[in-house]
């Protein structure tokens, strides 16, 4: 509904559910449609079924799927039945050279704390990296037999903070500390198993 959109024209939706072993319908449908980009919103083998039905199809658009789908897992498993060009809404993590001093900071750390196992990040680990980082950051700044109560109140007001999902601003984007701002789009390679930006933050 946007204006900047009014170009944007959705040709066909389709729906499956999650247990469906083939998608190969719904994906004649899309392709009868000749849309430009393709959006499929799912995670894990759901998700598998989907890609694998483009594939049996020879339908290979520009797709954008779900951040769920960045990890080592998927791609071990799907890596195949992905399009040329996959796109991903994602954390800073994945943008590489994007990044600004404090996040690749954050980033490196976090990096270099899961080497040491043979460990590469990936969306499950980033998620749970930077909450523990905040909580030791709280401790450190309230003490280490702080309330609830003043660890909330810390963290309600905390700003400036800057992990693997970039600078955190508690008072601006409540309860998460991230907001759009902190997101960019990047371009899934499936031949070098990279990611590049392909947006500034925040679109």
């Amino acid at each position: 509904a946007l204006p900047e959109n009014k170009s944007i024209q959705i040709v066909d939706h389709e729906y499956f559910t999650l247990g469906d072993l083939s998608a190969a319908a719904q994906m004649e449908r899309i392709k009868v449609a000749k849309p430009d980009v393709l959006v499929i919103w799912a995670t894990g083998a759901p998700a598998g079924t989907l890609f694998r039905s483009t594939q049996d199809l020879n339908i290979d658009l520009p797709t954008v799927t779900s951040p769920g789908n960045l990890n080592a897992a998927f791609f071990k498993q799907y890596g195949p039945r992905l399009p040329t060009n996959l796109y991903f809404a994602s954390v800073p993590y994945y943008a590489g050279d994007a990044l600004d001093p404090a996040t690749k900071a954050a980033v490196a750390t976090l990096t270099n704390a899961l080497a040491p196992v043979g460990a590469k990040p990936d969306m499950i680990e980033i998620s749970a990296w930077d909450p523990g980082m905040l909580l030791v950051d709280a401790l450190r700044k309230v003490g280490p037999d702080a309330t609830a109560e003043k660890l909330r109140a810390y963290l309600s007001n905390l700003r400036g903070f800057t992990g693997v999902n970039g600078p955190y601003d508690f008072r601006s984007e409540p309860q998460r500390g991230l907001g759009d701002k902190n997101i960019v789009r990047v371009r899934y390679d499936s031949k070098g198993g990279t990611f590049t930006a392909v947006s500034k933050f925040g679109g």
